[in-house]
């Protein structure tokens, strides 16, 4: 096990609120009347959707803050690092496994619910109608969980899927640009970054990427700086200073530790490209966090 998987917290599906079967559902305020505790940096091996019904605090996603307010839906992704401050408490998470939804499209879970697509904003707000609509959806795939039937695993899988589909009718209404831009975006572009999330470790050179796409580097750059406005090369660097990001936050890795994960040559090398793209070197980045965050 490498070291970022020893410092960071990975929180998998294996909890008694959770079940081993790829799904679970965990009331924030809790029978017992204690607040859900999230408040240290982890990450997950699942999908969470928290559903805020009356609820306050900040919900920290990959060093972004993102106000939590009644009917609000926020998302997170395996392997993104976030915290939760609750000030008030009242609302769900729903955790799951990919494997879990039967309904999904024959290409990345992500394009078939794009509110899971990183480059897309996290949080989605929800109308009165449409949050009690929600909230009733959720009491009763809590109540069918809760009733252990044989059976019971389908009719839930069936009021997940019906959630998440109730969710995108809403998230391609409030972002109609998204949805024109998810329509329109070249699937050389989508199955680059998708290559990149996967590979960034290891190659670090569009023509590794273009070998891979059946494309040449020029190409891919133009497609690349006409569907998003960067060059090929950014998308590489920005999933790299992400992740040198999230273990400069959430580990006490050395410097040196965190340029070896990287593959970087040296540790001068990793310091140039860490200022080069945020103008502090990763000393200082580490230094804005207070050491219990």
């Amino acid at each position: 096990m490498n070291q970022y998987a020893k410092q960071v917290p990975v929180h998998a599906i294996k909890t008694k609120e959770m079940g081993p079967l790829g799904f679970g559902l965990i009331d924030l305020f809790g029978s017992s009347g204690k607040a859900y505790d999230s408040t240290v940096p982890h990450r997950h091996t699942f999908f969470e959707l928290l559903f805020f019904t009356d609820a306050k605090g900040n919900h920290e996603i990959d060093f972004n803050h993102f106000p939590i307010e009644n009917n609000s839906v926020h998302f997170v992704s395996p392997g993104q690092i976030h915290k939760l401050s609750l000030k008030k408490n009242k609302g769900y998470v729903l955790c799951f496994t990919e494997d879990f939804i039967f309904l999904k499209s024959k290409g990345r879970f992500a394009e078939a619910f794009p509110f899971y697509d990183s480059s897309n904003y996290p949080v989605l707000r929800l109308n009165n109608e449409l949050g009690a609509h929600m909230h009733g959806l959720i009491k009763t795939l809590h109540e069918e969980l809760k009733s252990g039937e044989d059976g019971n695993l389908d009719i839930c899988r069936s009021y997940l899927n019906i959630i998440l589909l109730k969710i995108k009718s809403r998230f391609l209404e409030t972002f109609k640009e998204t949805k024109q831009n998810t329509q329109e975006k070249n699937q050389k572009i989508i199955q680059y970054k998708k290559l990149i999330n996967e590979h960034y470790l290891l190659h670090k050179t569009v023509s590794d990427y273009a070998h891979e796409l059946a494309v040449t580097p020029n190409h891919l750059n133009a497609m690349c700086k006409k569907q998003e406005g960067k060059t090929a090369t950014q998308f590489i660097q920005e999933r790299i200073l992400l992740e040198a990001k999230r273990l400069l936050y959430a580990t006490d890795m050395h410097i040196k530790e965190i340029s070896f994960y990287l593959h970087f040559e040296d540790v001068p090398y990793f310091n140039r490209f860490f200022k080069k793209l945020t103008k502090l070197t990763p000393i200082e980045y580490r230094h804005q966090f207070p050491k219990n965050h």
